[in-house]
Parts: structure tokens; sequence; C-alpha cells
């Protein structure tokens, strides 16, 4: 549930002021799943290595997140909303069905709720080893304009045209 609420806070506040506000970037994002997987995205980015330095920073800015109960609230609520988008019945059957083969039942889905509607900054901070273990995989993809990635060519391992 913490990390659904992480979501939010890092998309409407480190990441969106950090990367599209200061940085200029489109747009940014990033998802935490229930198999481990994570990511931190940004998109038409014209600064690729100031971003890598935000997501890089993100550990301790959530090791030092600290908000009053009315901010708080406001993020549980965004995280909520998420939870709760009315689906049409393609996307209830295709939550029916990731529910079904990840063997997630109804008791999972309300400790999750639960988890959400009752966090904490606290629960927030103790994500922060989390995203430090995240980031030190330190797996980077860019997929953007040939001219951009060779201006940070230093960043990459390989370079390879997909075109």
């Amino acid at each position: 549930g913490a990390l659904k609420v992480l979501k939010v806070i890092l998309g409407y506040d480190y990441l969106w002021n950090n990367i599209r506000v200061l940085g200029g970037a489109y747009g940014c994002m990033s998802l935490f799943m229930r198999t481990g997987e994570a990511y931190l995205v940004t998109y038409r980015d014209p600064h690729i290595n100031n971003s890598i330095k935000v997501f890089d920073a993100s550990a301790a800015y959530v090791k030092k997140f600290d908000v009053d109960r009315r901010d708080m609230t406001k993020f549980i609520i965004g995280t909520v909303s998420d939870m709760d988008t009315p689906l049409n019945p393609k996307a209830e059957g295709l939550r029916s069905l990731s529910a079904f083969m990840g063997n997630i039942d109804q008791n999972d889905v309300q400790k999750e709720r639960d988890e959400v509607i009752n966090c904490t900054a606290k629960d927030i901070r103790a994500l922060a080893p989390y995203l430090e273990d995240i980031m030190k995989e330190n797996n980077l993809c860019v997929v953007g304009s040939e001219e951009k990635i060779n201006d940070n060519k230093k960043l990459f391992k390989k370079v390879i045209n997909l075109l």
C-alpha cells in the first residue's frame, strides 16, 4: 500500500517538480509492482543527465520525506483515486485475469487498501532503502534522438541505433 502512495508522491511532487517543472521534460512517472519490478521514467526530456541525477537522489528525498496531515491526506486521496477509477468491461476483465494469474484475492486487495488509507510519512520514509536498491541496479534505457543520446554517450554501456 505504501508503494502505491509513494508512486503518487513521486509523480505529483518530487519527480514532477524536479524533472517536469525544473528540467523541462514533457513528463515523468514511476511504478512499483507486486513482483518487485519498478521503474522511474521521464519522456521527451531535454536533460537526460540531470534527470538521472534526480532519479539517483530519489531515495534521499524519501528518506527525509515529511508532510503535514493535510498533504498526506491529499496523497492518499490521489492514490485511492487511482485505485478506484471506473473501468469498462474489458478493463475489469483484464484486472480480474491479472488478479487470478497473480493469485491475488479479495483479502489481498483489502489489505492493500487499508495500507494505503493508513499510510503515514514514516511508512514512506521506510521505503528509502527500497529505492536505494532500485538505483543500485543501475539499469538505464534511453530511447531518444541520436543527437541527445550521443551528447550523453558516457552514461551508457552501449548505444544501439534502432532504425
